[in-house]
């Protein structure tokens, strides 16, 4: 580039990098890259691919979540001196699920320069294959790793209306999904995987069915969830009539999980629905 290694302003470049296609990256983060005193990153061995596709040598250092106490005053004091400074994440757009928010917090309240070069990031990619409503979404981030805690924050999100975005890492996929049909019923969602790669991978439809495909697969890396928000209204679809149109054809479970395939309301509502019309009869 004509400009390479152009003197930039004291201060925190934040810098988005490609999630897996290494061409995506644009022409101002590249000249950023070649240009700051020092990048720091997740994990240098990651960063330093990518830079070496792109041909750039730079002094690369650690600032994640297990360091970010100590080393945020360590930035802080080289911006003060005049050196300008990178902040990466392994891929994607930094500050999404990661530690960047606090330095950059910090930053502004010390009335320090910070500015970015955008780029792609995995939730809005996400978004765009999912084929579900894009005009309002909500970005849960990872669910916690305890079970309990877990489906307390899938209960919490249950009536949004919005569009729901998940990171899940691919050994906890399954374990997810039966959580969300649990308490969430059986609605529409869109499984993304290797997006931007060659084997890029968008399942969607329902939950259940989406289930079904996936045991068999042994999947890898981190996965985007994009579900489908809480679009129904109870008075819409009367659960006693459907309920009882079908006679005591099935056990209450049996039951509850034909219905909830049908009308994406959650089994364990249904479920308790049928018990109580039971004892009312």
């Amino acid at each position: 580039m004509n400009d390479e290694n152009k003197e930039l302003k004291p201060g925190l470049y934040i810098v988005s990098l490609p999630i897996g296609n290494s061409k995506d990256i644009t022409l101002r983060a590249i000249e950023y890259l070649q240009s700051v005193d020092e990048i720091y990153c997740e994990d240098t061995r990651v960063t330093n691919k990518i830079l070496t596709i792109h041909q750039i040598k730079k002094s690369l250092k650690n600032y994640h979540d297990h360091n970010g106490k100590k080393v945020r005053p360590q930035i802080i004091k080289k911006i003060k001196e005049g050196k300008s400074i990178a902040l990466v994440s392994d891929a994607g757009t930094p500050l999404i699920s990661d530690p960047g928010y606090k330095l950059v917090s910090e930053l502004k309240a010390k009335d320090l320069y910070v500015t970015a070069a955008p780029g792609v990031s995995s939730p809005i990619t996400a978004l765009t294959l999912s084929g579900l409503p894009t005009n309002n979404f909500y970005f849960l981030g990872f669910l916690p790793t305890k079970d309990q805690s877990r489906k307390n924050l899938i209960e919490s999100i249950k009536n949004l209306k919005t569009t729901i975005i998940i990171f899940e890492s691919a050994n906890k996929i399954n374990k997810t999904l039966q959580d969300l049909i649990e308490i969430l019923g059986n609605r529409n969602i869109a499984i993304c995987r290797e997006m931007t790669k060659k084997f890029e991978e968008i399942i969607t439809g329902r939950i259940s069915d989406i289930a079904q495909k996936i045991v068999p697969k042994k999947l890898k890396g981190e996965i985007v969830i994009v579900l489908y928000g809480d679009n129904k209204k109870d008075q819409e679809i009367n659960l006693d009539k459907i309920i009882s149109s079908f006679e005591g054809e099935y056990r209450p479970s049996e039951l509850a999980k034909i219905i909830s395939d049908q009308t994406g309301f959650s089994k364990g509502i249904i479920y308790n629905k049928i018990i109580k019309l039971k004892e009312d009869n």
